[in-house]
């Protein structure tokens, strides 16, 4: 478990940094989950982008 050590009224900003910490924990853990062979690696990384550049084009305005 990911400790953030909070000083003096900074209840916020630690909040966040262990958010942040803890996201990338999952990322981390979901990646070594399974074996992904590089070829599919490299198919779900090019699926996950345009997933993420058709969220990015529609939220335009």
């Amino acid at each position: 478990m990911p400790k953030i050590i909070v000083k003096d009224g900074e209840l916020n900003e630690a909040l966040k940094r262990f958010s942040r910490i803890t996201s990338e924990t999952r990322r981390i853990a979901k990646r070594h989950e399974f074996y992904l062979r590089p070829g599919l690696r490299a198919k779900e990384k090019s699926k996950e982008a345009r997933k993420y550049q058709k969220k990015v084009r529609t939220s335009r305005p």
